[in-house]
C-alpha cells in the first residue's frame, strides 16, 4: 500500500486560475493570482500567469509589471520574456488592400469601312493643298464623288457686329468679418517624475499651481521640466506635508522662480529640511497661506480648488496631509498627498503614498476613471502593491505611473480628459 501523496493548496488554486482563464472568466482568475502572488511574492509562475490573465484587459501597464517581477526571479525563462515582448508590443493588424477590378468599356461608335476613310482622307488632302490646277475645289470634290450633282455656290453672309450696352457694374459689397472664436478654455495636469516621491504642475489660464516638488535629488530636474512648460514664476506652491519625498526640491524651486504664495498645513517638523524650506519662502517674500478642510484657493475663473482635508491635525505625518480636489465643470482631480482619509467622487486620483496599501480606500472611496501612482522604478517598498493594483482594477480605473510611463501630462476641458506620456 502506497500513502496518498499530500495537495499543495496554492498549486491547485494556480490549476484552478488557469482553468478560469481558459473559460474566459477573467476576473476570477485575476482575484486567484492576486491573491497567490500577494501571498508568496516570489512565486514566478504565479505571476506570469497574473500577467496573462492582466493582458486580457485594459490594465497592459500592470501585465508588463507582472511579467517583469516573474522574469526577475527566473531571468532565462523564454515563456516569460516572450508575454512581456508580445505585451510591450501586439502585433499590428495587416491591411489587405483589395485590387482594383477594370470593367471594359465597348464602344458604342460603328466602323467605318475602310474604302470611305481612304476616301475622305484623299478628299482632305485635296481640298486643302488645291493638287489640281485649273479646277475649283468644289469641282475636284465633286469628281471624287461618282454620280454627285453640281455644287450651288452659297453666299457668305458676314453678321453686323452685335453692341453690347454699356453697363456699369454694381460694386461687390464687401464681407461682413467673422469674429475670430477664442481658444476653448483648458487645464494642464503634469505628474512630474520625481522618482520616488510626488510632484505635480497645473496650467489654467496663463497661472501656474505646483503641488510639492519630490525628494531632493530631483530638484534639479523639477525645475528644468517647468522652465521647459515656460514656468518663469508659480502664483501657488503647496506642500501636502512636510516630508522629504514632498519638500525635497522645494528650495531648489523657490531659488528658480519667483513664488507668491506658499500653501501648507502648518504642522511644524525638526528635519533640517524643513527649516530650510521656511527660510526659503522668507527670502522668496512670498505669501504663507495656512488651510484647512472647507477652505479654497482663489486659482483661476475657469478651475477651482478646494481643500477637503484634513479637518483638524493629529500629529500623524500622513494623515494630516493636504488634501485638494482641483474641479473643472465636469471633472475633478484629487491630490492626497500620503493622506488615506479620502472621500470622492472624483474624476482622476493621485493614489495617496506611491502605491502601498493605503490607497485601497481612497480608490474604493472616489471611484475614478484613472489612477496615477508617481514611484520609482525598483523601489526598496515593493510599490505599487498587487492588492491596490487589483483593486485598481475591479473599479475598472485606467492606471498611468511614472515608473513607467514618465511624466503623465493630462489635458482637459472640463466635459472631457485626455493623457498623454512624456520620457
Amino acid at each position: 500500500m502506497h500513502a496518498d501523496m499530500a495537495v499543495d493548496p496554492d498549486e491547485s488554486r494556480f490549476d484552478e486560475g488557469i482553468s478560469l482563464i481558459k473559460a474566459g472568466k477573467i476576473e476570477e482568475a485575476i482575484d486567484i493570482f492576486s491573491e497567490l502572488v500577494e501571498k508568496d511574492d516570489r512565486n514566478h509562475k504565479a505571476w506570469n500567469a497574473y500577467g496573462v490573465a492582466l493582458s486580457q484587459t485594459i490594465h497592459k501597464e500592470s501585465a508588463i509589471h507582472c511579467f517583469e517581477n516573474a522574469l526577475q526571479l527566473d531571468p532565462d525563462n523564454k515563456i516569460y520574456q516572450r508575454n512581456l515582448n508580445r505585451t510591450k508590443n501586439p502585433p499590428s493588424k495587416k491591411t489587405i488592400r483589395k485590387k482594383a477590378e477594370l470593367t471594359p468599356h465597348k464602344s458604342g461608335k460603328r466602323w467605318i469601312a475602310p474604302a470611305v476613310l481612304l476616301l475622305l482622307a484623299g478628299v482632305a488632302v485635296l481640298i486643302v493643298s488645291g493638287l489640281v490646277p485649273g479646277v475649283s475645289v468644289s469641282d475636284q470634290v465633286r469628281s471624287l464623288i461618282p454620280g454627285s450633282g453640281p455644287v450651288e455656290e452659297v453666299p457668305v453672309i458676314t453678321p453686323e457686329p452685335v453692341i453690347t450696352p454699356e453697363v456699369t457694374p454694381e460694386p461687390t459689397p464687401e464681407p461682413t468679418p467673422v469674429p475670430t472664436p477664442l481658444p476653448e478654455p483648458e487645464t494642464l495636469f503634469h505628474f512630474i517624475d520625481v522618482s520616488q516621491g510626488d510632484a505635480a504642475l497645473i496650467q489654467s489660464e496663463g497661472k501656474n499651481m505646483l503641488i510639492d516638488a519630490g525628494p531632493k535629488s530631483s530638484g534639479p530636474r523639477l525645475v528644468e521640466y517647468l522652465k521647459r512648460q515656460n514656468v518663469t514664476s508659480l502664483d501657488y506652491v503647496v506642500a501636502s506635508h512636510p516630508f522629504d519625498d514632498h519638500i525635497g526640491g522645494m528650495v531648489d524651486v523657490l531659488k528658480a522662480f519667483e513664488v507668491r504664495t506658499y500653501v501648507d498645513n502648518g504642522m511644524t517638523h525638526t528635519s533640517d529640511l524643513y527649516k530650510d524650506v521656511i527660510n526659503a519662502v522668507i527670502s522668496d517674500q512670498a505669501v504663507r497661506m495656512i488651510v484647512t478642510a472647507g477652505m479654497n484657493i482663489p486659482f483661476t475663473n475657469t478651475t477651482k480648488v478646494d481643500i477637503i482635508g484634513p479637518h483638524r491635525l493629529t500629529g500623524h505625518q500622513d494623515t494630516d496631509s493636504l488634501v485638494l480636489r482641483v474641479t473643472m465643470n465636469n471633472v475633478s482631480v484629487i491630490f492626497p498627498g500620503d493622506s488615506s482619509e479620502v472621500r470622492g467622487p472624483a474624476t482622476i486620483l493621485k493614489l495617496p503614498d506611491h502605491g502601498s496599501d493605503a490607497g485601497i480606500g481612497p480608490i474604493m472611496n472616489t471611484r475614478p476613471e484613472a489612477v496615477v501612482i508617481s514611484l520609482a522604478s525598483g523601489n526598496p517598498f515593493g510599490y505599487p502593491r498587487s492588492a491596490t493594483l487589483t483593486e485598481i482594477m475591479k473599479q475598472g480605473a485606467q492606471v498611468f505611473r511614472t515608473d513607467v510611463n514618465g511624466t503623465i501630462v493630462i489635458r482637459t476641458n472640463g466635459e472631457n480628459w485626455t493623457a498623454k506620456t512624456v520620457r
